[in-house]
Parts: C-alpha cells; sequence; structure tokens
C-alpha cells in the first residue's frame, strides 16, 4: 500500500515512515458496479482513496443528474468530512467495480498530531478543489450550453480519450447522458448542440467513435 500511496499525486513526496504510517491507517472496502459509496447528506466521518475502478462524483437537481467528476486509480474524496466531520456534500456511486481504501477520521487525526506533513499535504490540495469549484459555479453562470458541453467533452476526454495529434478521439462515444450531466445541460439539449457542432466541423461522429477537432470553439479567456 505504501508503494500505492506513493504513485498518487497527493501522497508521493512524503517520506517513507509517513506513507508507511498512513497505509497501516487506512480500510480496504470493495464496490460493487453501480453501487453507491455514499449519498450527499449522510454522516461524514472518512476519506476514501481509489485504488482500482472508477466512481462519479455526483449531485442531483430537480430530478437531474450533473456528474461533478469521475476518479480513478490514485485519485480521492471525502476530504471535506474528514476535517469537519459534517454530512456528505455530494452523491458517490462506483461506476465499475472498484477498491477503495478508507481513512476514519479518529485516525487521521492521529496521524496529523504526529506527522503534520500529512495535514499540509491535503489542505493544498483541497484549497486546489475549491478553486475548480469555483470555476464550475462561474461557468454555469456565464458560459453558454454549447461552451459547457465542449468542456464536458475535453473532461471526459481526460479519462475515455486519446490525443491524435492536434484532435481528441474517442473510440467510442461518450453517452450523450453522461455529456450532460458533466455539462449540466439536459439530454435534448445535448443532442441539439452536438448535432450543431458536428455541422459546423468541430465534431466528427462515424461509427460509434466521436473525434473533437482542434478547433477555437472558445476563446481562450473564457476558459
Amino acid at each position: 500500500m505504501s508503494a500505492m500511496l506513493k504513485r498518487t499525486a497527493l501522497f508521493g513526496d512524503l517520506t517513507l515512515p509517513e506513507r508507511l504510517a498512513l497505509a497501516g491507517a487506512l480500510r480496504r472496502r470493495d464496490v460493487a458496479a453501480d453501487t453507491s459509496v455514499f449519498h450527499a447528506g449522510d454522516p461524514g466521518h472518512s476519506f476514501f482513496l481509489v485504488t482500482a475502478g472508477r466512481v462519479k462524483v455526483s449531485l442531483s437537481r430537480q430530478g437531474r443528474e450533473v456528474v461533478l467528476a469521475e476518479l480513478g486509480p490514485g485519485d480521492y474524496f471525502g476530504e471535506l468530512s474528514l476535517i469537519d466531520g459534517r454530512p456528505r456534500s455530494a452523491d458517490v456511486a462506483a461506476v465499475v467495480r472498484s477498491e477503495l481504501h478508507e481513512l476514519p477520521q479518529e485516525a487521521f487525526f492521529r496521524l496529523v498530531d504526529q506527522y503534520p506533513a500529512i495535514a499540509r499535504k491535503l489542505l493544498v490540495e483541497l484549497c486546489r478543489r475549491l478553486r475548480e469549484a469555483d470555476r464550475q459555479i462561474r461557468d454555469l453562470a456565464t458560459v453558454d450550453a454549447a461552451g459547457r458541453i465542449v468542456r464536458a467533452l475535453l473532461k471526459l476526454g481526460e479519462r475515455h480519450g486519446q490525443r491524435t495529434g492536434p484532435n481528441l478521439v474517442f473510440s467510442k462515444a461518450p453517452r450523450q447522458q453522461d455529456v450532460a450531466a458533466v455539462a449540466g445541460t439536459t439530454r435534448a439539449t445535448t443532442s441539439r448542440i452536438l448535432r450543431q457542432l458536428a455541422q459546423q466541423g468541430f465534431l466528427t461522429l462515424s461509427g460509434g467513435s466521436l473525434i473533437v477537432h482542434d478547433r477555437q470553439i472558445l476563446p481562450d479567456d473564457n476558459l
């Protein structure tokens, strides 16, 4: 487990004694595909590290799911409740069969008393996530639906696509409901805008694949 922690962005530069202490406090939890880890509002007193599989973080608003993030090996979630012990702020569910490692709050507090660097790393990363949340809020308020859909495709492409020259290629096009969930739009709006982007030459849909061409769909100062 210490070797796994060394490969993560969050804990990779901890010392070996710090990683060993953290590894000893983690508890393994296996979660089946399409199974909830927790719901928004549930009591929260722990942090989770994804060691295998993939989970999604989402919110439900007016009967519509908005996907905030998809997380894979090396990613983590639950840090807010770990620190303040308040209820969960979002839903988390396994997309595929996943292996998680859970750090209970009481174990975390014991660790940071002995190894303050663990707390510092978590606080720095928490600030980064808060900045990203601020950006998402700004996007919902200031970027039109087409811009949010393009950004959703780019975000999904980080995990499910690959760069081929200047283009982003999905060998299997993401589902429209997944794009809509990340963009915060309806499926009907997403379908309409994807057709428009294809007609304008920004996208190519063919045989179940999707190519996002390297075109300036949004000016840089709006990104």
